[in-house]
């Protein structure tokens, strides 16, 4: 690898980036309306009118301007290497794939974390970004006619670019947009084009001369009316075209500490005009982007460096231009300040820094030129060879090219000025980049500027600036095992939320959501833990009356000494209801830790059914299980022989929101029942209201969602038994509706009512291999909703105008499935215990729909060890 040497860039490389950031982004016209209405704002293509050639020609021999590619700290001007491509090492295994070589052998993509930025999709697709030089060379490695929009003037007749002419063109713009083809190395924004433009430029002078403006009022100055004419032409040509950043890595010397306001505007009034956009929304404005100057080279002449020269400073002095224009300073591979370059210092606030010495360069030759290699170096005949290049001529690209990042990031959803903006306040401002003397606002980070900054919010209307909730108190849960996947075939919808500088970033709705559906490893919990094991035993504690009570025990006893996998559980009673009868027809009831199905329908059949499927099976009605854990209280009476009227008032949660329990609010509500038993058969006719607290079916949502009223769900069902000889039949079927209602709206604007129901057939019998087994059978349905439909607005773009647009839809809340469960179950006692089985298959498990049955089978052997 080659060194250019310092006296070298100083003198050649000067004045090319005069145009280079300035011409090369101007508007671009396009047949795709849609490309040229989303890049309205900062990369914009060009409509260069035939005028630039007559303007190039006037004004260009009036330009003394030098760049800052020279002037580095490294004077070296010995070769370190051989020509061509020196390959780094290859990067480590676990390197992500877009931290390639060509990544790795420029380190200023590194130091600028651009990685991130692409890991994330930001790779300059579709953006364009201007450069004005000397002249570019399309046939470097790092450039094809491909990647220069069309419309640039790479010659024209009053000039035509020598090899020489090129280099430092060619640098600049491979900095920012060189190509990504796995040799070399690439571009910061590689996917990006370049619009170039090409013009003769003069030398700077050998020492440092600092530019006169006159006295202290300026008089006494040269005239530079034709200079600030040509700018004042330059930057007009730019904004009337669109083009939304300027790269310029060129200045005078003469450090702004030693100017004033006066100066500046006596000189260069128009310029300063144009770079001010009066009347141009902030949104729209063009950005100016420039290398601060490599005043630390002439410091053995006293120059002093401690702020940027006299252009790139200028916000300091000129308050319109702040918020517009960007210094950038150079820094070396171990992100400390260039000895060669300038300070952020009295323009700290409009500063920033990014890596700009010994970066390797695309270095151009031809057989007549071949620079500082020798003609007979491979490198040479094909155009591939590379160098490294010192000053904040190098520095400023970086910047620029990170812009046309962030910009095809963010989609064109923000402005000019805050894409600026956005990259200063996420720099890096830590450890020695908290000197703002220094490094302003820091080192450019574009892992930071592509990501959310501080907390993020949900917009609920087209502002900004209120009704926006925080992301992590914004939710939505569901019970899977009722609504299944009709809420969640919605979740790959994407939104946008908003962070702290009001920039937007995607998120799919699953990131708010809690599906409460059990996971195989929780139901396996729930029905294998012997801690969890309910023993349920009824005693007669007075006359007439009786009690119910639920022990956590094992079924045979848990003995102290015995071996345990699990941590014993100090609350043995699980619940316990009472039953006092006050006559022989009327009673009253009261229970804690589970829900008055203990007193509807047939107990002793739905107990026995117990010992086969466990609690969760024991309601009689699915809409009890909203309230399994609770306090209940209710009476019966006996109306004619046979005949049965009872109700109950209740309150309690459902199992399934257990674990989460910001949307597991307390339920209550009312249930009656008719019984009517006839001879071996047993019919009941059930019917209640159940009281959600802002949650609909065990459904509810949060923050920016909006909020529920206290929906009310109607139920009503039968269930039926009758007797066949030993073997026991029942069934049942449960219907609700459920009404609901918006206490607040937000993304959510409606939610129509709701059904739902369940059914449940079946048989059960004793003995029938031995006075001791069990056998029963049973098909059933959960509860599944069957009817329903939500209204969202989803916040999907803002707009430079800090507006936020919006995508309204209807989505059908019925699962894609309709579970249906088959299984049966078989016990029989054993040596000092019991052996249970049960199998069956699962169709649509979670009411979503599935190509394949669920096997499910469990066996269960309990004995007394003493």
């Amino acid at each position: 690898m080659k060194k250019i040497n310092q006296n070298y860039l100083k003198s050649v490389s000067a004045i090319a980036d005069i145009y280079s950031a300035a011409m090369s982004l101007s508007n671009y016209q396009t047949n795709n309306k849609n490309h040229f209405e989303k890049t309205h704002n900062l990369f914009q293509g060009i409509r260069i009118k035939r005028n630039i050639l007559i303007l190039f020609s006037i004004l260009v021999s009036v330009v003394f301007l030098y760049s800052c590619g020279g002037g580095g700290g490294n004077s070296s001007p010995s070769p370190t290497a051989q020509g061509g491509i020196v390959a780094p090492p290859p990067p480590t295994s676990d390197a992500p794939s877009f931290e390639t070589n060509e990544y790795l052998n420029q380190y200023g993509l590194g130091l600028i974390n651009s990685s991130a930025a692409y890991a994330r999709g930001a790779t300059g697709q579709g953006m364009l970004i201007g450069v004005t030089d000397s002249g570019l060379d399309t046939t470097h490695k790092e450039f094809s006619m491909s990647k220069v929009a069309s419309g640039s003037y790479l010659s024209y007749s009053n000039y035509t670019p020598t090899t020489d002419d090129k280099r430092h063109g060619t640098v600049v713009a491979a900095i920012a947009a060189g190509l990504k083809d796995d040799e070399g190395i690439h571009g910061v924004a590689y996917d990006s084009k370049v619009f170039f433009v090409a013009i003769q430029l003069s030398s700077p002078p050998p020492d440092y001369d600092p530019i006169d403006l006159g006295d202290e009022t300026g008089a006494g100055a040269p005239d530079y009316s034709v200079i600030d004419n040509f700018f004042d032409e330059l930057f007009d040509m730019f904004k009337s075209n669109g083009v939304g950043i300027v790269n310029n890595s060129y200045g005078w010397s003469g450090n702004i500490n030693d100017y004033n306001e006066v100066q500046l505007r006596n000189a260069f009034p128009k310029t300063i005009a144009a770079m001010a956009q009066a009347g141009v929304l902030d949104y729209d404005k063009t950005i100016f982007v420039w290398s601060a100057g490599n005043a630390g080279s002439y410091a053995d002449e006293g120059a002093d460096y401690s702020s940027p020269e006299v252009i790139p400073g200028m916000a300091y002095l000129i308050s319109e231009l702040q918020g517009t224009t960007a210094a950038v300073v150079s820094v070396d591979e171990n992100g400390v300040i260039s000895d060669f370059s300038n300070r952020c210092g009295v323009s700290k606030d409009y500063c920033i820094a990014a890596p700009g010495e010994d970066i390797r360069i695309a270095y151009v030759t031809s057989l007549y030129d071949s620079g500082i290699f020798e003609s007979t170096e491979a490198c040479v005949a094909d155009n591939s060879c590379y160098a490294t290049g010192s000053g904040t001529s190098f520095a400023a690209p970086h910047v620029s090219g990170g812009l046309a990042l962030l910009y095809q990031f963010f989609d064109a959803q923000l402005g000019n000025t805050e894409i600026l903006q956005r990259l200063f306040t996420t720099a890096n401002k830590s450890e020695i980049y908290a000197d703002s003397d220094i490094y302003g606002q820091g080192l450019m980070d574009l892992g930071a500027a592509t990501s959310a900054v501080g907390q993020t919010s949900i917009a609920t209307i087209n502002s900004l600036k209120q009704f926006t909730f925080p992301t992590s108190s914004t939710s939505i849960s569901f019970l899977g095992r009722i609504i299944g996947d009709g809420i969640s075939k919605n979740l790959d919808r994407r939104f946008i939320v908003i962070d702290e500088l009001g920039a937007p970033f995607y998120r799919n709705l699953a990131s708010t959501s809690v599906n409460a559906l059990p996971s195989l490893e929780q139901l396996t919990y729930r029905y294998t833990n012997p801690s969890l094991r309910v023993k349920e035993i009824d005693r007669e504690i007075s006359t007439n009356t009786f009690m119910t009570v639920g022990i956590k025990t094992l079924n045979f006893g848990e003995n102290n000494f015995s071996p345990s996998l699990w941590a014993k559980d100090e609350e043995k009673l699980d619940y316990f209801a009472l039953k006092k009868y006050l006559s022989n027809s009327s009673y009253y009831f009261i229970g804690q830790g589970i829900n008055p199905s203990l007193f509807f329908g047939k107990d002793s059949t739905r107990r026995n059914i117990h010992n086969f499927f466990g609690r969760s099976e024991n309601s009689l009605s699915p809409f009890l299980n909203f309230a399994n854990d609770g306090t209940f209280f209710g009476g019966g009476k006996s109306i004619s022989n046979g005949s049965s009227f009872s109700g109950a008032f209740f309150t309690g949660k459902h199992p399934d929101l257990l674990y989460f329990p910001r949307h597991n609010p307390t339920n209550s509500g009312l249930v009656f029942e008719y019984n009517k038993k006839m001879e071996n058969k047993d019919i009941s006719f059930q019917t209640g209201v159940l009281k959600e607290s802002s949650a609909m079916l065990g459904s509810s949502f949060t923050g920016a969602y909006g909020s529920l009223s206290d929906a009310l769900t109607y139920f009503s069902g039968i269930d039926t038994s009758f007797n066949v000889r030993d073997v026991h039949f029942q069934g049942s079927y449960f219907y609700g509706v459920t009404n609901t209602d918006l206490k607040k709206t937000g993304l959510i604007k409606d939610v129509s009512n709701l059904s739902s129901s369940a059914f449940n057939l079946g048989f059960y019998t004793n003995r029938v291999f031995n006075e001791g087994d069990r056998f029963g059978f049973r098909i059933s349905q959960p509860l599944r909703l069957e009817k329903g439909n939500i209204s969202l607005s989803l916040p999907v773009r803002r707009t430079v105008y800090r507006e936020v647009l919006f995508d309204s839809f209807v989505s059908d809340l019925e699962p894609s499935g309709r579970q249906i469960d088959v299984e049966f179950i078989y016990s029989t006692p054993l040596k000092n215990g019991t052996i249970k089985s049960r199998f069956g298959v699962s169709k649509d498990q979670g009411n979503v729909s599935r190509k394949d049955l669920q096997p499910f089978f469990e066996t269960t052997w309990e004995f007394l060890v003493f």
